[in-house]
């Protein structure tokens, strides 16, 4: 039995062996043996022998056969069983258990190969996003070393491309900006994201950055390292500082009008209101910021506006009058005005709410005694006039004498036709219709008195007798020029420089974009000049700022005479000026605008009645006809205008 246990684990190959071996020497001894031979055993016995030899030797190599068979068999399950597992879908089963499995590998490698490649395509779709993103995108793992940058993060901090991989967050940002960074760092890596402002002074150039840090969290919760991003808002920090100025002269302006001004935002909140606001509701305006309309008029108030307000954040002007009995049941006329955006959203509305409780008492009195309404309206700002159906007037106030420059007697009793003008009547008559239709008509209109061009507000309302029958009109006009020149003098404020009176960058941005598309329509040529101050800081330092703003009123003075009056100057922010050039041969001249420019400055300024030097540097950019972006073409300049100062200041240099 050992020995046969011994012969069935022999290998194949050597059962193999031994069986064909077996089988070579039968043959040989077979092929050896003499066919002669006539001894003893010559006759059958001899026979007999070498058959059986033969046969046993069969027996022998066909047992090594199948046990070298089964032991192949044996070694080729497990590779069968692996088949079964590696087979890949697509593969055809062959039979042969080596070449499926030959083939599933092939297959599989494939696969992995087509993986790989595809990990590098999503690679380097990655990197192409995140250079193309306009922030400074980076990744830092738990050791604050910079696994990933973007192109725009490296640029920013002067990192050759590549350079940035397993670099220390230390030593790509700098020691200083480094400080500032550190401790929101701590609070990402502890699992809370951190958003912040920093300043960077040591690029190059001054600018400030919002920074957010996101963590990145394996699934264990475990802090594995965190997203950072990173946007330049040095323009907007500029824009606060230049707003909060204009806010300041907006206040001044605002808090000495005898009315509820106020700026609401979309979600209602507001975001700027006037003194008058302490005098009427005796709210301080800076508790009254960042409250609601409904948290400053109350539940019943805010009921009586909303639909206004409703109607004012859809787009629609919005007038109206209101009693308010939280304030003694006085009447106010609200004017409302929506904040529109460039894409045409309504952001918010401006509000103007002018008490005009007393008009309002004396409208109610006229029904109770002609001689109380004399007296009440003749003491009234306004034109009060009553007009019957076949439109004559049957009461007029007193203003209205001086309105038509005759005395009541030659106005009361006539047509309303034959003392207004053709054009007056007809701008008049389709209100009048209509408050003779039974609906109240209110419209603006425009009229010259006294040499003046003044602003008035006409309403015209029906009036109806015991039985409710439409007897008549009542038609009241109001001068509002002042609140119009005050409306008017809000929108300059958004356009011009409220020092120089040029305008703003708000405005130069429009005028810009307006030159470049004619430019491009007309193939003519156009540039831009940028120009400031030379050593301003030293007047302000010196002098004051008082003296400051003079320098800066007569250099914009000066500018506007050596310009022709369709170029465009503009005041950016504190010495900055910017000239817009158009015409076919400027390409030539203006370097000859900016010789001319820097002689008018050589006369001294007289600055409190000292005469002081002030002179320029000039930066040219001369726009190409294909040009579209303005920012380019600003920035240009800008860096001429730092060319010339390198040359000495006081000169002009041109970007090539």
């Amino acid at each position: 039995m050992r020995f046969l246990g011994l012969i069935t684990t022999l290998p194949a190959r050597t059962a193999l062996s031994i069986s064909l071996l077996i089988l070579v020497i039968t043959l040989i001894g077979i092929t050896l043996m003499p066919s002669g031979h006539t001894g003893p055993l010559s006759d059958g016995y001899g026979s007999s022998i070498g058959q059986t030899i033969l046969v046993a030797a069969l027996i022998m190599s066909t047992f090594f056969g199948v046990l070298a068979w089964r032991t192949i068999h044996r070694q080729l399950a497990p590779l069968q069983q692996l088949r079964s597992r590696v087979r890949h879908p697509d593969s055809p089963h062959s039979g042969d258990v080596i070449a499926d499995l030959t083939s599933a590998i092939e297959l599989l490698l494939q696969e992995q190969q087509a993986l790989r490649q595809n990990d590098q395509s999503s690679q380097q779709r990655l990197r192409l996003i995140a250079d193309n993103i306009p922030a400074l995108v980076a990744y830092v793992d738990a050791d604050c070393k910079v696994v990933f940058a973007n192109r725009r993060y490296e640029t920013a901090y002067g990192v050759a491309a590549g350079q940035v991989n397993n670099m220390a967050a230390a030593d790509l940002l700098g020691p200083d900006v480094y400080a500032q960074s550190e401790p929101y760092m701590r609070d990402v890596l502890s699992g809370k994201p951190a958003i912040f402002e920093r300043l960077v002074t040591h690029t190059g150039a001054v600018r400030w950055e919002r920074v957010s840090y996101m963590p990145e969290l394996a699934a264990d919760d475990r802090v594995t390292g965190f997203i950072a991003l990173a946007e330049d808002i040095t323009e907007l920090k500029r824009a606060q500082h230049t707003f909060a100025r204009s806010e300041m002269r907006l206040r001044m302006i605002t808090d000495n009008m005898p009315a509820l001004i106020a700026y609401i935002d979309h979600e209602q909140h507001y975001r700027f209101c006037n003194a008058y606001y302490e005098t009427i509701l005796n709210l301080a305006p800076e508790k009254v910021l960042g409250l609601t309309v409904r948290e400053v008029t109350g539940e019943a108030g805010y009921n009586a506006i909303t639909g206004h307000i409703t109607r004012v954040l859809q787009g629609e002007r919005v007038r109206f009058e209101q009693q308010s009995d939280l304030l003694g049941g006085r009447y106010f006329l609200h004017d409302y005005l929506p904040d529109v955006d460039a894409s045409g959203a309504v952001i918010g509305f401006y509000s103007m709410v002018l008490d005009i409780t007393e008009r309002k008492l004396a409208e109610l009195h006229q029904r109770a005694s002609e001689t109380l309404l004399r007296h009440v309206t003749d003491s009234l700002p306004a034109l009060v006039s009553y007009i019957d159906h076949d439109e004559r007037y049957q009461f007029n106030n007193l203003p209205h004498e001086k309105w038509f420059d005759r005395p009541l007697a030659q106005i009361t009793g006539q047509r309303v036709a034959d003392l207004l003008t053709a054009d007056e009547y007809a701008q008049h008559k389709k209100y009048y219709d209509q408050a003779r239709a039974g609906k109240v008509a209110r419209f603006e209109f425009e009229a010259r008195q006294n040499g003046s061009q003044r602003y008035y507000q006409a309403a015209y309302l029906p009036q109806f007798d015991e039985q409710q029958h439409l007897s008549g009109v009542c038609g009241m006009i109001n001068d509002i020029t002042t609140l119009k020149l005050v409306e008017n003098q809000l929108r300059v404020l958004a356009r011009h420089d409220t020092l120089t009176g040029l305008p703003n960058r708000n405005q130069f941005d429009e005028k810009l974009a307006e030159a470049m598309a004619r430019s491009r329509r007309s193939g003519h040529a156009m540039a831009l000049m940028f120009l400031d101050i030379d050593h301003f800081k030293a007047i302000n330092d010196t002098l004051g700022h008082h003296s400051g703003d003079e320098v800066l009123c007569e250099f914009a003075r000066r500018l506007l005479h050596s310009v022709r009056q369709t170029d465009t100057v503009s005041r950016l922010a504190g010495d900055e000026f910017v000239i817009i050039l158009e015409g076919p041969q400027l390409s030539t001249e203006s370097a000859k605008v900016a010789t001319k420019i820097i002689t008018a400055m050589s006369t001294d300024f007289d600055v409190l009645g000292v005469p002081r030097q002030v002179s320029t540097s000039i930066g040219i950019a001369v726009g190409k006809v294909d040009d579209n972006d303005g920012s380019v073409l600003l920035r240009r300049a800008d860096e001429a205008l730092y060319a010339a100062k390198a040359a000495g200041r006081n000169t002009f240099r041109s970007a090539p």
